[in-house]
């Protein structure tokens, strides 16, 4: 590439970038620790979970100047013959822009590159902070555990959290509420609930701009992710495997039964077939699946990045399961990756590595017995265990029977919280 070019492209950039406008996210990088120990800080997600604008706000959280952030979004057309040795080019450039002062990369979706990690260990070289971005997790894992071993920290953003949301939504009220200010935060949770945390779902008005989002948002990962990346010629068969999974979101599912399903629709495929076009799909970090925390063999269990990605296949879900779902990536935002616990005594919806988590989106005196019946058996599996209720609102006239130690809600300051 031309250097002129690269400077060019990052004066635009920065020109750009001094113009927008964010609503901070609650996910915090201590920018001093990499400043000090020279380690790259990659932020993973899905398309448009807010990777890009995450690092907008990095830059200003460390109150650098304007002219010292090098931006690149190597999904841009200018970036496809970037080679090897456009590394010290970029380099060049950015100390010509940013004169005396010292260069900060923002470096987004660096894995549309084929081989960045050398660059990114020339750059590292020159003692300077790099901020990248990724959104299949599968190339970044092979990347970091070879040649750039030890010089990389990984962070996971997630779309937004319901208390982002109320951000999102300008939510200014704090508990005690009254009874006007719980029927509008209500409002708010089930519009969550069902649209999910997308920033650009959350922003749009129209039902119908937001189903178009969620459906470009799908399209575009089953394309570039899956189906590109991986040159799969049978785009169909990737398709019906995407919205059987939506489908079977928060329930244990079978690949071998979907193979029987497809094989009796008369395609002609293959068992490994199905386990890599799924395996693919979770590199893409719209799907995360877990495992039976006493047979991690057995069927495994299948949640959303966002429950608004349900609305592409234009089926009612129940509104159980997309409170669960909802409640698994509260978790994994807390940096949980939980398994569950399924076998002939019952179920546990989460289990971490200090609590048995049951989810229950309405618990009263009528189903708290059926909802909590699985917990003996697995207290004795597990007896150093606390025992949570994550539910959205406990009921007055549930006490705290059943070994219970603790009550969530969705929210950490919606007012949903109880303990």
């Amino acid at each position: 590439m031309n250097k002129e070019i690269i400077k060019e492209y990052i004066l635009d950039r920065q020109e750009v970038q001094s113009r927008k406008t964010f609503v901070p996210r609650e996910m915090q990088i201590d920018h001093s620790f990499h400043r000090q120990t020279g380690k790259i800080a990659a932020i993973l997600g899905s398309r448009r979970a807010g990777k890009s604008t995450y690092l907008l706000q990095l830059h200003q959280q460390m109150g650098i100047q304007t002219q010292q952030g090098i931006w690149i979004d190597f999904t841009e057309y200018l970036w496809q013959d970037f080679q090897k040795e456009d590394w010290q080019k970029l380099w060049e450039a950015s100390l010509e822009i940013c004169g005396s002062l010292e260069p900060v990369f923002f470096l987004d979706e660096i894995q549309q590159l084929t081989d960045f990690e050398s660059g990114l260990r020339y750059l590292q070289n020159q003692n300077v902070l790099i901020f990248i971005t990724g959104s299949n997790s599968s190339l970044f894992g092979r990347s970091m555990a070879t040649s750039l071993r030890g010089k990389v920290l990984s962070y996971e953003i997630f779309p937004l959290s319901f208390v982002e949301f109320l951000l999102f939504r300008d939510w200014q009220q704090s508990p005690p509420y009254n009874s006007r200010q719980r029927a509008q935060l209500n409002a708010y949770l089930d519009e969550y609930l069902q649209w999910g945390g997308f920033p650009e779902v959350v922003i749009a008005q129209e039902t119908d701009l937001k189903k178009h989002l969620l459906q470009s948002y799908v399209d575009t990962m089953l394309l570039r992710d899956v189906v590109e990346r991986h040159e799969i010629k049978n785009v169909d068969l990737v398709e019906k495997l995407f919205q059987k999974a939506l489908l079977s979101f928060t329930k244990t599912f079978s690949v071998h039964k979907w193979y029987n399903d497809f094989r009796s629709q008369g395609r002609r495929l293959s068992k490994d077939t199905l386990y890599e076009y799924l395996h693919h799909l979770e590199d893409s970090l719209f799907l995360i699946t877990i495992s039976n925390e006493i047979n991690p063999s057995a069927a495994r269990k299948i949640y959303l990045v966002d429950n608004g990605l349900y609305q592409v296949i234009r089926s009612k879900p129940d509104r159980g399961q997309l409170w669960e779902n909802a409640c698994f990536l509260e978790l994994r935002r807390q940096g949980i990756k939980p398994s569950f616990l399924l076998d002939n005594s019952g179920e546990i919806d989460f289990v971490t590595d200090s609590a048995l988590i049951l989810v229950c989106l309405d618990l009263h005196g009528d189903n708290l017995e059926r909802e909590t019946r699985s917990l003996a058996h697995a207290k004795q599996l597990f007896p150093g265990k606390e025992v949570i209720i994550w539910t959205r609102e406990r009921s007055a006239n549930v006490d705290a029977g059943a070994g219970i130690t603790r009550w969530y809600g969705l929210s950490r300051d919606s007012g949903e919280a109880s303990q």
